[in-house]
């Protein structure tokens, strides 16, 4: 289920607070517009420019303001949990530290930026994870008086930690560690789509475990005025990325009635809040095969094109991605490679 929350308005960008509920993984809430195709495929149109939120599978909750100016300052009184030197693998695994790590490393192989630590916003997320493990839920608001309970909303939750008016959004999952939840996540397109975001300065990251229920979460914080490439893909070019995704986000990324599951979801980001729309797409394998698509429908924003194979990709192959666009009124071209992992 999905509720939708307060529209607010920052400089030229208009962003929304996105609800949902679900899990990774799991079953499909919303179905959207797609389409299946071996060549050229116009996107679903989209009128607003958001920052995303994810989630579990879900796309989360995004709170909008100017971001804060204190977002490097010392840490609060609390501090995160963090690793020891005889720290066991699974503890390691559920660290906040780690958890970034991780991240990071999935940015850096895309050619994102870094994002940094922050301990409020690793604070916040932590809270929010421990919430909704403590009372069996899986979302991005929180019930007053409910057990755990540090803040309705992401930025509720940011500024009971002292990190107030920040442009953020929140993702969570159930997974069986915190570093597996972040790579989980990672793979869902409308969850990557802040995860790799250019302009995502700040990420915290929390995990809880009560009565053998697991949640990770994450918080970005964004700042459109930072330094940021001018585009950002995944998979990068020449980079080797799993031939099979199963096809389950909420909300859904495919077409009602697709077979599942589905290859890589192919993404490209660009920067400054710059509206990008596909006027033909095409797929092809080493011997120049088309290979069937769908697109993903724009939500949250349209700075973003995603298309899916709508089949596996084949172990050991090579691909060639050719995407003709026009990116804020300008027509260009986006043609790169990758390969399907053996």
């Amino acid at each position: 289920m999905r509720r939708i929350a307060t529209v607010l308005t920052l400089l030229p960008f208009v962003l929304v607070v996105v609800l949902a509920v679900g899990l990774a993984v799991a079953g499909r809430v919303s179905t959207h517009d797609a389409v299946t195709a071996a060549s050229a495929a116009p996107i679903a149109s989209a009128t607003i420019v958001v920052v995303p939120a994810t989630t579990t599978a879900l796309p989360s909750q995004t709170s909008s303001a100017t971001p804060s100016p204190t977002a490097s300052a010392a840490p609060t009184a609390t501090p995160t949990p963090s690793s020891t030197p005889a720290a066991s693998v699974s503890s390691l695994a559920n660290d906040a530290s780690e958890m970034l790590r991780v991240h990071n490393g999935l940015r850096a192989a895309v050619g994102a930026p870094a994002v940094r630590a922050d301990d409020r916003v690793t604070l916040a997320a932590q809270r929010h994870a421990e919430y909704l493990a403590q009372n069996n839920a899986l979302g991005h608001d929180e019930t007053p008086g409910a057990p755990g309970f540090s803040g309705v909303f992401v930025h509720d939750r940011l500024a009971a930690q002292g990190y107030a008016d920040a442009t953020a959004s929140e993702v969570a999952t159930s997974f069986s560690s915190g570093t597996e939840g972040v790579r989980s996540l990672w793979v869902l397109p409308y969850h990557r789509l802040g995860l790799m975001h250019p302009h995502a300065i700040v990420a915290g990251w929390g995990h809880a475990e009560v009565a053998g229920r697991r949640i990770t979460v994450g918080v970005l914080v964004y700042d459109f005025a930072s330094a940021a490439p001018d585009r950002v893909r995944a998979p990068a070019p020449d980079q080797r990325v799993a031939g099979t995704y199963s096809g389950e986000e909420i909300p859904d990324v495919l077409p009602a009635g697709a077979s599942r599951p589905v290859g890589y979801p192919i993404m490209v980001i660009y920067s400054n809040a710059r509206a990008a729309d596909l006027r033909s797409a095409r797929i092809t394998d080493a011997a120049g095969r088309d290979f069937a698509y769908h697109v993903v429908p724009q939500l949250y924003e349209r700075d973003y094109i995603a298309v899916i194979p709508a089949s596996p990709l084949v172990a050991g192959t090579r691909y060639r991605v050719h995407l003709e666009l026009t990116v804020a009124g300008a027509d260009m071209v986006e043609e790169w490679e990758f390969e399907a992992e053996r």
